[in-house]
């Protein structure tokens, strides 16, 4: 189990769905939550390389001396992180997007574009967010769950794990497209583990 977003298993393989998978559970148990302050979701940035160090320590400075605005800011990626999953979990079941979780995601992201500046980098001239207001740091991830929409076409349908008590989603880049969990280390050799607890329990059964 996962304690919090600096040791959550990223096991997503998407910057949106690691951020849905911020909830520890889905299925069976619910949680605990990993959001409990903005700090969390600036250290999800930061491990999925979306944050570098100077743009974290800069988020950081503008929670200094106010806490209310940082409970704010975090109220609103939790929302922006149900909307991803609620979409998200759709596609698995082979559902319409939800309207009400399209729009926020949809609005998050044009608030994000609206706000990029062309930037002179290493790699040259990239969009890129000032990062002097905390819902920067929200919005970089509607902007990848919008990204994850759009390229619906040429990419697998998102799954969710079938292990019980998780419920995470994750994009199955694996060569057969037939991964059934957000990890085979933990929740499918918990499965094979019960699979083999439940014959063991038959054949006693039998004997």
């Amino acid at each position: 189990m996962a304690n919090s977003t600096s040791d959550m298993s990223l096991s997503g393989d998407h910057p949106a769905l690691n951020f849905a998978n911020t909830v520890d559970s889905r299925r069976g148990r619910c949680g605990p939550d990993l959001l409990r302050s903005f700090d969390d979701v600036i250290v999800l940035g930061e491990r999925l390389a979306l944050l570098d160090d100077e743009i974290a320590s800069t988020i950081r400075s503008l929670l200094v001396g106010d806490p209310q605005r940082g409970q704010s800011a975090l109220e609103d990626a939790i929302d922006l992180r149900e909307a991803i999953y609620a979409t998200f979990i759709a596609e698995d079941r082979a559902q319409p997007y939800p309207a009400e979780a399209l729009a926020i995601i949809q609005d998050a992201a044009h608030i994000a574009r609206a706000r990029q500046i062309l930037a002179e980098t290493d790699e040259g001239f990239r969009w890129k967010l000032p990062f002097n207001q905390l819902l920067d740091a929200v919005n970089l991830f509607a902007i990848e769950a919008a990204q994850l929409l759009i390229e619906r076409p040429n990419r697998r349908p998102v799954r969710e794990c079938r292990g019980d008590n998780c419920g995470w989603l994750f994009l199955d880049r694996s060569k057969s497209g037939r991964r059934l969990w957000c990890s085979d280390a933990s929740c499918g050799a918990h499965s094979r583990v019960k699979r083999f607890r439940s014959r063991q329990k038959r054949a006693d059964h039998q004997a």
